[in-house]
């Protein structure tokens, strides 16, 4: 009996939190309805979009140029211009076309290689199947199976899934690692009563908040740092790109959650329960926003959700910095959505605190 009356003091403790309780009933019901809108239930084979072809074969330029249904395909010149492309998802997917291409296509043993865009892998895999019969009706060869399609990485190599995974989970987890550490750090201050010996304490409101800021960076980094050795060491994630663009961009994905992060748990007085309100938020939007799924397969509703939260933005520049390895003018409108978020929820979160600490 001992058990049930303190099973019944802890669920009427719920009970009478209404924040707790309502956002209690409410992440079970944002995580089946995004299983069953987000996620697209037949495919069908229809990838909307170009598919980038450098081919090193004079006579398979020729055919191309002569072929029908060249709107699908775009042609380039190097291997640098087909990355390009690909960073600037001017392509869906890319190929690259050997020397000897049509002779050994004609011994029936020619081979290409395809590379999946690493904001759409699914894509390209699925591409590197239709790829061989688009071919094939180009050079009127019938036999789809004499043409061998490879999936390599942006630079070579065997394709490697955890490439499109590894960013994204690093901008999740720096993101999560804000929630938590907000919710633990702000509210249960404020339940020990040590925030109000700050608040009344002879320091400026705005070196608390750029405090707590300064502390959840240094966390999330670390452990966005953490998943990206754990990647190159277990999973054989390589990185391409300039390991101080990827600590920058860390740091601004770190730094546009922090603000919404420190107005939301301000203002709530219980540590579960700003941990249940954090986690209700930062769940749909890391399938909102393509950590796990490319964005470019959900529904168009869920696409326009996806452009409101920064998780979006950091993703896909972590993406282009690490897997393809260019520079930081091509992640240009995401690094400038990251900063308005930052500077935006740090200016509304210096403003707001005060008063939401007081209620």
């Amino acid at each position: 009996m001992t058990a049930l009356r303190i099973a019944w003091k802890d669920i009427k403790f719920l009970l009478r939190s209404k924040t707790m309780l309502v956002f209690t009933i409410l992440m079970p019901v944002l995580m089946m309805l995004m299983m069953g809108y987000i996620f697209p239930k037949d495919y069908n084979g229809k990838i909307e979009g170009k598919i980038g072809i450098y081919s090193q074969d004079p006579a398979f330029n020729i055919m191309m140029m002569l072929s029908k249904g060249k709107e699908h395909v775009k042609l380039f010149k190097n291997r640098e211009e087909l990355i390009d492309a690909l960073a600037k998802n001017e392509v869906i997917a890319a190929a690259v076309v050997p020397k000897g291409f049509m002779k050994s296509l004609s011994k029936g043993n020619a081979e290409i290689e395809v590379i999946p865009n690493p904001s759409n892998p699914q894509a390209g895999i699925m591409m590197s199947h239709l790829i061989t019969s688009m071919i094939s009706s180009a050079t009127n060869k019938k036999d789809v199976k004499k043409i061998k399609a490879n999936l390599t990485g942006v630079y070579g190599g065997e394709f490697n899934y955890y490439d499109f995974m590894a960013p994204g989970m690093m901008a999740m987890i720096a993101i999560m690692s804000v929630s938590t550490g907000l919710a633990a750090s702000i509210t249960r201050e404020r339940e020990l009563g040590t925030l109000d010996g700050l608040m009344v304490a002879p320091i400026n409101r705005s070196s608390i908040i750029i405090g707590k800021i300064l502390a959840q960076t240094v966390r999330g980094i670390t452990q966005a740092l953490i998943v990206l050795v754990v990647a190159v060491v277990l999973f054989g994630v390589r990185i391409h790109g300039n390991i101080l663009s990827t600590l920058l961009l860390l740091f601004l994905t770190t730094f546009s959650f922090i603000g919404i992060g420190i107005i939301i748990t301000a203002g709530i007085k219980e540590q579960e329960t700003a941990q249940i309100v954090m986690s209700t938020i930062t769940f749909p939007m890391m399938f909102f926003s393509g950590v796990f799924f490319p964005i470019d397969q959900m529904p168009k509703f869920a696409q326009y959700i996806s452009y409101i939260f920064p998780l979006t933005y950091a993703a896909d520049a972590l993406r282009k910095n690490i897997t393809l390895g260019v520079g930081l003018s091509y992640m240009t409108f995401d690094i400038e959505m990251l900063i308005l978020f930052s500077i935006v929820s740090s200016i509304a979160a210096t403003l707001l605190f005060p008063k939401l600490v007081k209620d």
